[in-house]
């Protein structure tokens, strides 16, 4: 697959009224006294000739004014996971090779060691938490979720839902219940690959020891094995399942 076309928290195209206030990146040079007169203001937006509206905020860099547009978190988890990824395909063939014919680890291979184990642990982080952004975002705010127990029903505002409960069942039974569709609606490759991202993603966030270090043997065989590429378009079939079109490739048509 290729890279990602990226897009804003807030991003729209519209003129906006002139009372709002917004700050035009176009212009030649950013007044800093409006920046400065804004900089309190928990949000502004920045807007180009070609009316692109973004949210942003101010940040006060040591008394240069700087208005800086909110990415969409979800597409930065991603696309960050999709280039670390490019890089551990291009380590793990070099590595492999490499390690196949040395009788003695040296200091290249121990560096090429922790760099591959480094990246391949970030792309997993990454990819998780891509999809608990996007899980957050979509949540409404004029909602509830309501679990019904065996002897009680259970209210949850958007909040609640984020606090306390499960990865798992945001994805199989809040999501659902706001939207009338179930990605989990019945077994498929795709959910087995998110479910395996979601295990080794615990795994190495609250990782194990033992004795034999058969818990960090099997992470790393685990890293070395795991399917990035399926899990990749696993979650762009989650993505656009519940937001058609969100997730789509940069019309540029290159890796980077």
């Amino acid at each position: 697959m290729k890279h990602i076309k990226k897009k804003y928290l807030f991003q729209k195209n519209l003129v906006l009224p002139n009372n709002l206030p917004h700050i035009d990146l176009d212009k030649d040079l950013i007044d800093q006294k409006i920046l400065k007169e804004n900089f309190r203001k928990s949000h502004i937006f920045v807007q180009t000739t070609d009316n692109d509206l973004y949210l942003a905020f101010i940040h006060n860099n040591s008394g240069t004014y700087v208005p800086i547009a909110l990415p969409d978190f979800t597409l930065v988890y991603f696309d960050f996971a999709y280039r670390l990824n490019k890089q551990r395909e291009d380590i793990k063939k070099d590595l492999l090779k490499k390690l196949a014919t040395v009788d003695a680890i040296t200091e290249d291979r121990s560096k090429e060691l922790y760099e591959f184990f480094g990246i391949s642990t970030s792309c997993i982080i990454n990819l998780f938490t891509s999809i608990e952004s996007f899980i957050n975002h979509l949540l409404p705010s004029d909602k509830n979720y309501v679990a019904k127990r065996n002897n009680r029903t259970e209210i949850y505002d958007r909040d609640q839902i984020q606090l306390h409960i499960s990865f798992m069942d945001k994805l199989k039974l809040v999501l659902p219940q706001f939207f009338g569709k179930n990605f989990y609606s019945k077994s498929t490759k795709a959910n087995s690959h998110l479910q395996n991202l979601k295990e080794l993603r615990d795994n190495l966030i609250h990782t194990k020891s033992d004795d034999t270090f058969d818990k960090h043997i099997e992470i790393f065989r685990t890293l070395l094995n795991f399917k990035f590429t399926e899990t990749f378009e696993a979650i762009t079939q989650l993505f656009n399942f519940y937001q058609p079109g969100y997730l789509e490739p940069c019309p540029c048509n290159q890796d980077f």
